[in-house]
């Protein structure tokens, strides 16, 4: 179905969202449904192109629920002011607002996240997590030097922030550090030393996963459908059709969760534990098609 169809498609509600707020519901149903036009428009030139038809249902269906709502709401003009009830008109009216909130930020939401700075592959997400692990690992040790020092019942005040100056850090930080806080406790406290080591960890086990994958060889396995790639350089399962597939088998690879790669032809999903499952068993049903 082309844009301007789904659009159309709401047509009635759109008219029945301006029955009871204005003269014309004919006119203002039109006039919400060129609104939804043009703020479709730019929120699509908004996403990468892979995704924007998977997200053009979503917002129709997002502004449908505002338009719901505005059909709930009227007007004295409309109703007249002896059956106006102002207590419901509140309520209405707050649903209504309500409601094109949470579109305006669900579609912020959605650009936010589609437009994402690249994720790091391979050999260079390596490099930068193994960057990531030397700086937490330089900022524990730094903890707990200063902890030995801001705990030396021998240093004077002034003798400690000295320490820690030439420890590296700067001197209104050195000083914030022999600050008591809501416990009496001055120095790094313990929690912030077990999570600065957690991500350490954390980091180490995906720089691990990473290289791993960087290590091994390309895969592509060939089917009577079309070919499964398996690219750990790009850490992408790719799945490559001759021509486009049929409905349901698109619907399949939306359904578990890859996109629709233009620059590479293909259906894709990052290579996790999960996606291998899913591809296990993508495979199984499209040997049955």
């Amino acid at each position: 179905m082309e844009r301007r169809e789904k659009v159309n498609a709401v047509k009635e509600l759109a008219r029945r969202s301006g029955q009871m707020i204005s003269m014309d519901p004919d006119r203002w149903g039109e006039n919400m449904l060129d609104s939804l036009e043009i703020s479709l428009q730019k929120f699509l030139a908004k996403l990468p192109e892979e995704v924007r038809d998977e997200y053009e249902d979503r917002y129709i269906e997002k502004y449908k629920e505002w338009l719901y709502a505005q059909s709930r709401c009227f007007s004295v003009m409309i109703t007249g002011p002896a059956k106006f009830d102002n207590r419901r008109h509140e309520k209405t009216n707050a649903a209504e607002h309500a409601a094109y909130e949470r579109l305006q930020a669900w579609a912020e939401k959605v650009i936010k996240r589609c437009n994402r700075q690249e994720r790091l592959t391979g050999w260079a997400e390596v490099e930068r997590l193994q960057e990531k692990i030397d700086n937490l690992t330089r900022n524990q040790e730094m903890m707990k030097a200063a902890n030995k020092i801001v705990r030396d019942k021998k240093l004077a005040e002034i003798e400690k922030i000295d320490e820690l100056v030439a420890l590296g850090f700067r001197e209104e930080t050195a000083m914030k550090i022999l600050e008591p806080d809501y416990c009496g406790r001055i120095g790094f406290p313990s929690y912030a030393l077990t999570n600065n080591l957690a991500k350490i960890k954390d980091a180490e086990a995906r720089m691990n996963r990473h290289a791993t994958l960087a290590q091994q060889e390309d895969e592509i396995h060939k089917y009577s459908w079309g070919e499964l790639h398996v690219d750990y350089s790009d850490e992408r399962y790719r799945f490559i059709f001759d021509g486009k597939p049929a409905q349901e088998v698109i619907n399949l690879m939306k359904s578990n969760a890859f996109k629709w790669s233009r620059s590479n032809s293909a259906w894709q999903r990052q290579i996790t534990a999960n996606a291998k499952y899913a591809v296990n068993r993508m495979i199984e049903e499209l040997n049955k098609m």
